[in-house]
């Protein structure tokens, strides 16, 4: 085979690997724990919001959270000896190399370090599962549903950076400035729904739990995503700083 031929080969094999669900590389599982010099709430909750700033949305992510010791669990096997973790998977090791000398965590470590005593990181390559060659569901707007804007009721069944995967169950409300031509076609389809540059909407997608039910204010806009309007009034309670 001459040299341009495997070259094409190459190339040809690269494109379709993603296209047949079969990722070129394992996924980078990257967890971070820190542990405070002043162990306090409010230590807490300056390095989870400075994650949030810093350290969340990079290219490549493909899942983001970041939270707080659950003092409730004190088992024998709970180690709690740290305050904070940071949880990243990233598409692959390219990814996760770029996001280490990427100026926003450079700059979380500069404005950071001061206030922790320790640092423990845990990188693992994730195993693959399911069937190899299947691939991943694409996430669309029915097309009677653009421009839908109103609120939505459904299960969580996946989570992403900045996103959430809701399998729609019904739409309780559909705004007077919605131009869907039929907001139902979104009932039983699985829509992405995105969290948007607001803090606290930010930090209620991160919280927000996979099987949980929930009712999101949300509005077509571009692409094939949701974006999350505003919280309801339950929804801005338990983001309250």
């Amino acid at each position: 085979m001459t040299r341009g031929r495997i070259a094409l080969f190459v190339l040809v094999v690269t494109l379709c690997l993603p296209r047949l669900g079969i990722a070129a590389e394992p996924q980078l599982a990257h967890m971070v724990y820190f542990q405070l010099k002043e162990r306090t709430v409010k230590g807490q909750d300056k390095l989870i919001a400075a994650c949030q700033q810093y350290l969340s949305g990079h290219e490549g992510t493909v899942y983001f959270s970041v939270g707080a010791l659950a003092k409730d669990l004190d088992r024998e096997v709970n180690d709690r000896g740290f305050d904070v973790a940071l949880n990243l998977v990233f598409r692959n090791k390219a990814a996760h190399d770029a996001y280490l000398t990427h100026p926003r965590h450079l700059k979380f470590i500069a404005e950071n370090r001061k206030d922790w005593s320790g640092v423990r990181v845990f990188d693992s390559y994730l195993a693959v599962s399911g069937k190899v060659g299947k691939a991943a569901k694409r996430l669309e707007i029915p097309q009677p549903a653009t421009a839908f804007a109103g609120m939505l009721h459904g299960v969580v069944v996946d989570k992403r950076a900045g996103q959430l995967v809701m399998e729609v169950g019904k739409v309780t409300r559909e705004w007077k400035h919605s131009k869907a031509k039929d907001a139902t076609a979104l009932v039983g389809q699985q829509v992405a729904v995105q969290a948007g540059k607001h803090e606290p909407i930010r930090r209620f997608v991160d919280q927000v739990k996979l099987g949980e039910s929930i009712a999101l204010d949300v509005a077509h806009k571009e692409g094939d995503v949701l974006v999350i309007l505003e919280l309801t009034p339950d929804q801005r309670e338990r983001v309250k700083p």
